[in-house]
């Protein structure tokens, strides 16, 4: 079994092709010298599809989007989404997948899957702008950030997209890699901090 999974995350990994000018939602909300690091240091990159943490929390996605069933909706699950915006000298996408979609006549709702490691502090910010910029990506007005922690289970409604501005602010971030760290609490996780000259204490 452990071998099994092991074998699937990787192949999951190395199947993932970033294209050219393409941001992905995830990208938006981390930091930005992720994007550089995951290219430059593939062997870390892939040793961190290993991490318990991160297959337990892709564990707690496949079940709750196998078994989803609210009475009265449509519910579809990894639903992918793509918008373009111009930052003037180039356009660039924006991609990313909805973990739910919920959705009854013209009702949509993006439910967003989160396992957390405690309790304390919910909502994460970055788990919300997250949720926001699937809204914006998806034209939905209601979100729902569902989390399961050790202590519980909870959800919190979103109702506020980000807007285009905001989406191209971050982009632009990206692309100047600043912020980096975009959190300063991210360097404490990142399988990468043993090599950047960023890292926060």
């Amino acid at each position: 079994m452990v071998e099994f999974l092991a074998k699937k995350r990787v192949e999951d990994y190395l199947s993932h092709q970033r294209e050219k000018d393409t941001f992905y939602v995830t990208d938006l909300v981390r930091c930005p010298l992720k994007l550089v690091y995951e290219e430059k240091f593939k062997e870390l990159a892939i040793a961190e599809v290993y991490n318990p943490s991160t297959l337990m929390g892709e564990l707690i996605h496949m079940g709750l989007e196998t078994f989803t069933e609210i009475e009265g909706y449509k519910v579809t699950s990894e639903v992918e989404g793509e918008k373009e915006v111009n930052l003037g000298e180039k356009v660039v996408k924006i991609k990313g997948r909805a973990d739910i979609i919920l959705q009854k006549d013209e009702e949509k709702i993006i439910v967003e899957i989160k396992s957390a490691r405690g309790d304390k502090g919910l909502p994460h910010k970055h788990h919300l702008m997250q949720l926001q910029a699937y809204l914006w990506l998806f034209g939905a007005r209601k979100g729902i950030l569902f989390y399961v922690t050790p202590e519980r289970f909870t959800e919190f409604t979103v109702d506020k997209p980000l807007d285009e501005a905001t989406i191209i602010k971050l982009v632009q971030e990206n692309i100047s890699l600043s912020p980096s760290p975009r959190f300063a609490w991210e360097c404490e996780y990142c399988v990468f901090s043993i090599v950047c000259p960023n890292k926060k204490k």
